[in-house]
């Protein structure tokens, strides 16, 4: 009689493991198609709208506005705070510490660049884009890591995996976060370069000290110096999408 009862109870346990695996999968695909539906607008927009000329300008606005609608959207209903998401003073120290290295080496790589082709130019504008761009950079590293990364790290891993798997497919998330910041620079294969090295070192910071602010802080520094640094015939005026096809130089 034991026997018989704790039958049904194995099963139910069975069914219950079966039902959280297809949710999970299901959660998993609506979470590919909110990766891909922000990835669309902001590639609609650059190859799309923008070169349009709309005498409208704020209609350009719209696919971002409506993928920032679903992003929020989708945080709601994951019960994702802003301090999960990155927005606190916790890890900001932290997070510096980790992008000290990075930014050494990348910015005296973008300097280098610079005073090799005699393109150097730290005037008031570089000033200006220096206290400007960490707030452009602070929306790009929000969309980059506290949406886009967090979501390819719900579709990698799993918590329930040994540690080594874990780790691996942390790493295939950083990567995947990388090279789709690269993609929406293309076809300006300057900045795919750059983006998609830098897309993977601040995944890959978010990753052990998740502080937007020092991010968007890296970001807009980056930028600055990138502008300030190198060549226009290398740079070519950080154009992008569709625009990029029809460059000229300034």
């Amino acid at each position: 009689m034991p026997a018989l009862k704790s039958e049904p109870a194995a099963q139910d346990s069975i069914a219950a493991k079966e039902v959280i695996t297809v949710a999970r999968l299901s959660l998993r695909a609506v979470t590919v198609l909110e990766i891909v539906s922000v990835i669309i607008s902001v590639l609609v927009t650059v190859w799309a709208i923008v070169p349009m000329r709309l005498n409208h300008r704020w209609l350009e606005l719209v696919p971002g506005i409506l993928a920032l609608t679903l992003m929020l959207n989708s945080h709601r209903l994951r019960g994702e705070t802003l301090r999960e998401l990155g927005f606190t003073t916790q890890y900001f120290g932290r997070a510096l510490l980790l992008l000290f290295l990075p930014m050494l080496i990348g910015g005296a790589t973008l300097i280098g660049i610079g005073y090799w082709a005699g393109s150097l130019n730290f005037n008031s504008r570089f000033w200006a884009s220096v206290a400007f761009l960490p707030w452009w950079g602070l929306l790009q590293q929000y969309v980059l890591q506290a949406f886009i990364y967090r979501r390819l790290r719900f579709i990698f891993v799993s918590e329930q995996a040994e540690a080594a798997e874990r780790a691996q497919r942390t790493r295939i998330a950083i990567l995947t976060a990388g090279a789709l910041f690269a993609l929406v620079h293309a076809p300006n294969l300057t900045l795919v370069a750059v983006t998609l090295v830098a897309g993977v070192v601040w995944s890959w910071v978010y990753e052990r000290a998740p502080n937007l602010f020092a991010l968007g802080l890296s970001h807009g520094v980056m930028s600055a110096l990138t502008i300030a640094s190198l060549p226009s015939w290398l740079l070519q005026s950080m154009s992008i999408g569709y625009n990029h096809l029809f460059y000229q130089h300034f």
